[in-house]
């Protein structure tokens, strides 16, 4: 659940200087590695991209689109439809629960995918049934509402990897626990 998590937090975020590090260190690419090696999925590559136009991407995908966004990053907006509803509630109940705050300065809604994949990276070492529980919970729904939108509208071809992978780790995950 770890790399789940920390990929996760790391892709879904405005693309900055962290993303642009792990992406020229090659850490975020054996990052997935390892990821598909967990789950005996094919090793992807992610395409080569400059962070201008992962945060055009990024921006079209998740932010601001004037045809309306592809995939809101919302794990809530997955399960509910709308920003700020039941599931919301329980995800910062599930937070308190688990000793999880948001980080002084954050400054987006609890269910944002980044916060959510951090709160699994956080919980993988010391609860991990709690860190599947939640990515299974929020991240899986959300996943399986958006990949394909992502692999069809990201004109990069990096967030259409990222979510294929994620997607069908999920996939893997939910088989492994039914």
């Amino acid at each position: 659940m770890e790399w789940i998590g920390l990929i996760t937090a790391a892709t879904f975020r405005l693309p900055g200087k962290a993303l642009e590090h792990d992406l020229r260190s090659g850490s975020l690419q054996t990052a997935l590695e390892l990821l598909a090696e967990r789950y005996n999925l094919p090793p992807p590559e992610l395409p080569p991209v400059e962070l201008p136009q992962l945060q055009a991407a990024y921006v079209q995908l998740f932010a601001a689109n004037p045809a309306g966004l592809p995939a809101p990053p919302y794990a809530g907006y997955a399960l509910d439809g709308k920003l700020m509803g039941e599931a919301q509630e329980a995800l910062e109940g599930f937070y308190a629960e688990h000793g999880l705050a948001p980080r002084e300065g954050w400054g987006d809604l609890p269910d944002h995918l980044s916060a959510v994949g951090e709160a699994i990276a956080l919980l993988a070492g010391p609860k991990p049934d709690a860190a599947r529980k939640l990515a299974l919970g929020y991240l899986k729904p959300w996943l399986d509402r958006y990949a394909e939108v992502v692999v069809r509208e990201d004109p990069t071809g990096f967030y259409a990897t990222v979510c294929t992978l994620l997607k069908n780790a999920m996939e893997e995950e939910h088989a492994a626990r039914s």
